[in-house]
């Protein structure tokens, strides 16, 4: 078969499995309060699980990123997946919170180490410079897609069982084996070298004088920046559940189906227009400048809304809007690689780095938001939106100067 058709079926494959990887070291983002219930977490205890993770992730991001360059694309993934699928099955012990601390540090290596740098590579060499919007978009549409109807599955059975501890770990079970299947076909049926013919040669491979050569480029750390006034509001997330069951009398069930639809739906509509407007415009930085607009509007309103049950669908409305917001930079975070000319063996290295300084505030967002929602309650959520409207300002201040790096970049490269 023609590789631009078998492609399509590599990367669908892909896509199920990405759906889901997901679910296990985030959790707390659909099911907050059932982990909660499950193990008997306070909100900071819990807000370690994710500082710890957050911690390793930020430290293993740019190693995982010259990994990627280093290694096989095909091997990196399939390890990945079935060890982050593993992981799972051990939660299924429900063990105390230090188990679950080295657990969680397990998840990063899995989903950062040898994971992250190499899905963007993977994404890379599906094709030429001309589909990145295209390739980037569809591949989170598709994970979008596969991810909804699988966590839409998973409540279901985890509400069909009575939401009990039994239920939950019926859920973990369904999402690792989601997880590791279509991983399998996977690797039989994946050929590295009709993605990239000189993957294996010495040339297409970075070496330790390149780290250098990275992080010296302007416009690593400018992406950089703008990941990270994304991220922040992303990682918000979280604290839109138990804030929309305290204070808007929202159901716990439709929480995650809630949770479920932002995170996984919303993409549907986001990645490929963020795609395809990236695509037609030939801009990242401008696409990713409307996201952090759309993300003002979102904060402006949660801080706006009175707490009234009946405005709760304001709330719902602003949880999609900072979906939206994410979902559309994450489209577009990477691109700026192939915009400004840079060669492809760097993509791994360079995506590493902008990951670990632009998902940096996993070391300590849930950490101090958790503290302050514990400590504060109502004014702590406050607090927590509008650290985040603040971050979307500078971001979009940040989009302006990452445009003006691409050109640089893309004029001194072809000199």
């Amino acid at each position: 078969m023609d590789f631009k058709k078998k492609r399509w079926i590599i990367i669908l494959l892909v896509t199920i499995s990405y759906g889901a990887v997901w679910q296990f070291p985030y959790m707390l983002e659909t099911y907050y309060i059932p982990v909660q219930q499950a193990f008997g977490f306070t909100n900071e205890q819990i807000g370690s699980m994710m500082t710890v993770f957050g911690i390793v992730s930020v430290i293993l991001y740019f190693p995982g990123g010259y990994l990627s360059d280093k290694f096989s694309v095909k091997a990196l993934i399939t390890v990945s997946y079935l060890g982050t699928a593993a992981l799972g099955f051990c939660m299924l012990l429900i063990p105390p919170l230090p188990i679950m601390l080295v657990i969680q540090f397990g998840f990063a290596v899995t989903t950062i180490f040898t994971f992250w740098g190499a899905i963007i590579k993977f994404i890379r060499i599906m094709g030429d410079d001309s589909e990145q919007g295209k390739l980037y978009g569809l591949f989170f549409a598709f994970s979008g897609i596969f991810g909804a109807l699988e966590g839409f599955a998973a409540t279901a059975l985890y509400s069909g069982l009575g939401e009990n501890i039994t239920a939950f770990k019926a859920l973990i079970i369904f999402f690792a084996l989601v997880v590791a299947v279509p991983t399998l076909i996977f690797f039989v049926i994946f050929k590295e070298k009709e993605a990239l013919p000189d993957t294996g040669s010495e040339e297409s491979k970075v070496n330790l004088r390149d780290l250098g050569k990275v992080l010296k480029m302007p416009i690593v750390w400018i992406m950089a920046i703008v990941v990270l006034c994304a991220y922040i509001p992303k990682s918000s997330q979280s604290y839109f559940q138990p804030y929309m069951s305290e204070y808007f009398a929202v159901p716990v069930a439709w929480i995650s189906v809630i949770a479920i639809f932002r995170q996984q739906v919303v993409r549907l509509v986001a990645n490929p227009l963020a795609g395809w407007l990236r695509d037609k415009i030939g801009a990242s930085s401008i696409v990713m400048r409307i996201a952090f607009v759309i993300g003002i509007l979102a904060f402006a309103m949660v801080l706006f809304t009175p707490l009234n049950p009946a405005l709760a669908w304001v709330i719902v409305t602003s949880l999609c809007l900072v979906s939206a917001l994410y979902n559309i930079s994450v489209t577009c975070s990477f691109i700026p690689i192939s915009e400004a000319g840079i060669s492809a063996k760097y993509t791994g290295t360079i995506s590493g780095f902008v990951s670990c300084v632009g998902y940096s505030s996993d070391i300590w967002f849930y950490k101090v938001g958790g503290g302050m929602i514990d400590a504060n309650g109502f004014s702590g959520y406050q607090q927590i939106f509008i650290l985040c409207l603040v971050s979307c300002v500078v971001g979009i201040a940040a989009t302006f100067v990452l445009k003006k790096s691409v050109l640089k970049t893309k004029t001194s490269n072809n000199q």
